[in-house]
């Protein structure tokens, strides 16, 4: 048994970066990729030479100058935890390329573009709103909120909250009805009640406290700053991804192996994975298991029954579109559609994002694919879905009525997005405490880390943490066998 070797299954990007920097440290590693691209939703993907990012992929480093927190301190079950490390992510990220901070994002809303509140936390745009006066009246109204927002983090009450009841209390009917409903009807297909309170930004939806809000819609100041979003200069994410896997395969200290897992056993101190049906060698063995993947199908490799659920998922679509520059009227980073007439519920212009200065732009539209339908019929062939997102563009006067894309690519995910509701998220808790009690000294990354802990961030900031961890642990053991 090779003890020496640790061996990290899965695709993740989480595990790119821990094996990068254990194999930096002098140890061995075995990546053993089920399947997928190397980097995940992060890889993006390549149509006719030209880098695509898969949507709205982005840095959110706020104040990253002002943190100060250890990376042992990380805890991925504590929803957005890896806020505190933003200067961490922001420095690993300048070994790949500069970044810029892009323009606002905006937001579509009764055939109008208006500073970004979906995402950005644009306080100054709420007194703009048509609605601003109901919501007023009603955040004044409201009873002392018993769930207010404060608590989303760690409240005991969130850990069952749907997202219907939290809003209402802390936004109002108005701007439920004309922000959140609308948004997360179009790009999952669900109502609120369906959804965790506690997971809102998983949807990418706000949840703001009731009195920033008043005082926001009644067009006072208050003391918060929009948030700012960094994409790579001149570049793309995926591209980061891609200079992260090439250092990977290049390391003589990793290994990489791309074969599905069939079984996988603890054994004379160290493990054994089976691989399937088709391999080309023989058990992948080390002392350390780094599981990068669902915790229930570490399970199923375990030999065990994961928990059985009923999942909620919503098929998500993306339309890949290069454009020439000529035919762009409008530019924005990232507009979030409300307006419910329009099937595409966010588009990103990654060239804008990137600060390129091309003669030609990338923009990335995703939409719900069930939501395509209601609007538009059975008809779902390339043609008709590149013929009607262009009419859309076109209606919000972002490209030339008659433009025609020199790239027009679509990318269809049928169980695209997973609802997180409470079946989902006990099944996953259940499942990783069972393997916690199995084999505590597995490490989960990624999927298996924390219930939707898989930002670009949390990510990052997971493959360093694990690597960092592991290091201090060997030290304190090698001082614990030293003579006194």
């Amino acid at each position: 048994m090779d003890t020496k070797t640790t061996v990290i299954v899965g695709n993740a990007l989480a595990g790119m970066v821990a094996a990068l920097e254990l194999a930096r440290q002098g140890k061995k590693v075995t990546l053993v990729n089920p399947g997928g691209p190397l980097g995940g939703y992060f890889a993006g993907l390549e149509i006719d030479g030209v880098m695509f990012d898969a949507g709205l992929v982005k840095f959110e480093l706020d104040g990253y100058l002002s943190q100060n927190s250890t990376l042992a301190s990380y805890n991925p079950k504590l929803r957005n935890d890896v806020g505190r490390f933003m200067n961490i992510v922001h420095a690993w990220a300048l070994q790949y390329a500069p970044l810029h901070q892009f323009d606002m994002p905006k937001m579509w809303l009764q055939n109008k573009a208006y500073d970004d509140v979906v995402l950005s936390n644009s306080y100054h745009t709420f007194s703009q709103l048509p609605f601003a006066q109901q919501s007023i009246q009603e955040l004044q109204q409201l009873p002392a909120a018993e769930i207010h927002a404060r608590e989303k983090s760690n409240g005991a009450r969130y850990h069952t909250l749907d997202y219907l009841t939290a809003s209402l209390a802390n936004h109002g009917k108005a701007m439920h009805d004309h922000i959140i409903a609308p948004y997360l009807m179009k790009a999952q297909g669900v109502t609120a009640d369906k959804m965790l309170a506690r997971y809102h930004r998983v949807a990418w939806l706000p949840l703001f406290y009731p009195e920033t809000l008043l005082a926001s819609f009644q067009g006072k100041a208050v003391p918060l700053q929009p948030t700012v979003f960094h994409y790579p200069k001149q570049g793309a994410v995926g591209g980061i991804c891609r200079q992260v896997k090439q250092q990977v395969l290049s390391h003589p200290n990793i290994t990489y192996v791309q074969q599905a897992i069939q079984t996988v056993e603890k054994n004379d101190g160290g493990w054994r994975l089976q691989l399937g049906e088709g391999a080309v060698s023989g058990p992948i063995e080390g002392g350390h298991l780094v599981w990068t993947g669902a915790p229930a199908a570490l399970l199923k490799a375990l030999g065990k029954q994961p928990t059985m659920v009923q999942e909620i998922k919503s098929p998500i679509a993306v339309l890949f579109l290069r454009i020439k520059k000529a035919d762009i009227r409008d530019v924005y980073t990232i507009l979030h559609v409300l307006d419910m007439d329009k099937c595409a519920y966010r588009i990103t212009n990654q060239t804008a994002c990137a600060d390129q200065q091309d003669e030609d732009m990338n923009i990335v539209v995703e939409f719900n694919q069930n939501y395509f339908k209601q609007l538009y019929g059975e008809n779902d062939s390339d043609a008709f879905i590149v013929e009607k997102l262009l009419a859309e563009l076109a209606a919000m006067n972002m490209i030339a009525a008659d433009a025609q894309p020199l790239i027009a690519a679509i990318k269809r995910i049928p169980g695209g997005f997973l609802v997180p509701d409470q079946a989902a998220r006990d099944a996953w808790e259940q499942d990783q405490q069972t393997v916690a009690a199995l084999h505590p000294e597995i490490a989960l990354l990624a999927m298996s880390s924390g219930f939707f802990a898989t930002s670009l961030n949390d990510q990052v900031i997971q493959g360093l943490y694990y690597a960092e961890t592991r290091l201090d642990a060997e030290v304190e053991t090698v001082k614990e066998t030293l003579p006194a």
